[in-house]
Parts: C-alpha cells; structure tokens; sequence
C-alpha cells in the first residue's frame, strides 16, 4: 500500500513539473477565411476578364489567328490587354483614321470597336471573321451584346483586370517608309521589290529623299533634332557629317514601307548627287527626337535587314 502511495505521488510530481505545450496560434476556426461562393469574377460583362472569358477566347484566339500568330494576343487575359490598350494600329482604314487598337474612353477613336462594325478598307472583312460567312456561328446570338460590352469598356476607360485606369506610353518614334524623286519630278523613283533599295539614275543632279515617321503622342512634323547621315558602308556611319532634314507642311503622301496604306511624309533632305558615281550603293539613316526619350535612330544597329536595305539607294 505504502509502495502504490509512493507511485502515485511521484507521478502527481512529474505531471504538475511537465511544461505545457505550445499553442499553435493558426489553430483557430475563427481564423479561416470566409467562405464565400457568390464570387463571380465575370458577373460584369464589361471588364477586360469578361470579355476575354465571353468573347475573346471562344470567338477569337482561333488557330493560326489571334492565338499568339497575330496581334492582339487573345490567349490570356495579360495579354489581350497589353496587345490592345494603347497598342498602335497595323492595318487602317483609307484615310488613317486611328492611331490605337483601343483608345481608352473612346471607342469612336479605337480601331477594334471599328472592326466589329465596318469593313474598314473594303477587303478586311469585319471581325470576327470566323463568322463573317456562316449565318449560323452563334456570334450572331450575342453579336449586340457582345459589341455593347466591348464599347461600354473602352468608354468606361479600358480599365485592367484590377480596376486600374491606363497610362498612356510614350514609345520611341518608328519608321514608316522613305521615297525618293529625282528633284523637280513627281513620279517616286522605282525601288527593288517588294520595298528594297532605291534605282537612282546616274544622271540625276539631286534627289529629293522623303522620310514617314510616325510617334505615338506627336505628329511628325512636332519631332525635334531632325538630322540625316549617309555611308557608303553600312558599319561605319559614326564619324559621318549629320545634315538637318526639312519639316515639310503639309506633307507628302505616299505608301509607305508597309504598303497597306498611304503615310504622311513630313522629312526632307535633297542630296546633290555629284558625289555618286553608278554602281554605288548607299546606306541612309536618320535621327528624330520626342518629347522624352533619347535621340531615335532610324534604322538602328537592330533593325530589320530588309528596314536596312529600304533606307538604301543604288546609283544605276
């Protein structure tokens, strides 16, 4: 008896000498989060992940199309907004109408809105195309709608998938075409096809050289420092003379590198050719300057080679 009382009374010391365990402050139920299934994140039809859920995806991002082939980029929502707001046009309509896929808070100013509407050069077709020529695609079940939410969003001011109202860039100006005319002539000379090097006669005393470029805040004829170089050797433009380039209003309108429209060609320079002899080729490059960024160079060390070969003219 005395032993089992001896037991007892070391286990009752050990027990009350044991240290208590630690509390786990996470082990709470009134610490979980709410749960909540009334969420819907495409119960408005107007914001950019509803549009990409009901229309963009389903209608559009079809093989070989908007599904990363061409812009805009209807994959996923990131990018369908990055490839639209503020984004500028490709293909427009005759007279150049728009400058931005989508125009934030304008849709009579943004080409995508237009192309749902109106054929805009006459052979595009109007968007989507996969339902242009079937009667029956069930875009036609929701063609009003559909339309009325893509307006209401860029009219609401295309805001992101977070409510967040954009920021208009300010990108480095970009070419869109050079042409040349033998001075005092109005037939642009012939190049090699489809947009390469500039044929200039041997016996052409001057040429008038013609430069498109186009900003994304400014007009042309708004850029600054406005020079242009020329090399008879494609690497060794550094430690060539820079000659200023004319601001000329209104300007020349003529296709341009892309083909697919008439540009306003605002820069021009007249070369005296006395300097040239047949045979040569000639590299050209010119430079322009926006309100914020750096001095442009076009084309740069990066460009395209056939951007290169544009900006070039043979003496035949």
């Amino acid at each position: 008896m005395r032993k089992s009382l001896y037991i007892i009374i070391v286990a009752l010391v050990f027990h009350a000498c044991k240290k208590d365990g630690e509390i786990n402050p996470y082990d709470n139920s009134n610490l979980n989060p709410p749960e909540d299934t009334t969420v819907n994140y495409f119960s408005d039809p107007t914001t950019i992940q509803a549009l990409h859920n009901n229309i963009f995806i389903p209608t559009c991002a079809n093989s070989g199309c908007h599904d990363g082939t061409f812009e805009p980029d209807f994959r996923t929502i990131e990018s369908s907004y990055n490839t639209l707001v503020y984004q500028p046009v490709i293909k427009n309509d005759n007279t150049n109408a728009y400058e931005f896929r989508v125009k934030p808070s304008s849709s009579d100013k943004s080409i995508l809105y237009k192309r749902l509407i109106e054929d805009i050069d006459g052979i595009s077709g109007i968007m989507p195309l996969s339902a242009e020529y079937n009667p029956e695609h069930y875009w036609y079940d929701h063609k009003e709608e559909y339309i009325q939410n893509i307006k209401d969003w860029i009219d609401n001011g295309a805001k992101d998938i977070f409510g967040n109202s954009p920021l208009q860039p300010n990108n480095i100006p970009e070419m869109r075409g050079a042409i040349a005319f033998v001075t005092g002539q109005n037939t642009p000379l012939p190049r090699e096809l489809p947009r390469g090097t500039i044929y200039v006669p041997a016996t052409a005393n001057s040429i008038d050289l013609w430069f498109s470029v186009q900003d994304d805040i400014l007009t042309s004829n708004q850029l600054s420092y406005n020079k242009i170089k020329f090399s008879t050797n494609l690497f060794n433009f550094e430690n060539k003379p820079e000659f200023p380039l004319g601001i000329i209003t209104p300007p020349k309108n003529e296709t341009g590198y892309y083909g697919s429209a008439t540009d306003d060609f605002y820069h021009k320079y007249t070369l005296d050719m006395s300097s040239y002899n047949s045979g040569d080729i000639v590299f050209i490059k010119i430079f322009v300057k926006d309100d914020i960024n750096p001095v442009t160079e076009i084309p740069s060390n990066g460009s395209d080679y056939n951007i290169v070969k544009h900006f070039t003219f043979t003496v035949q």
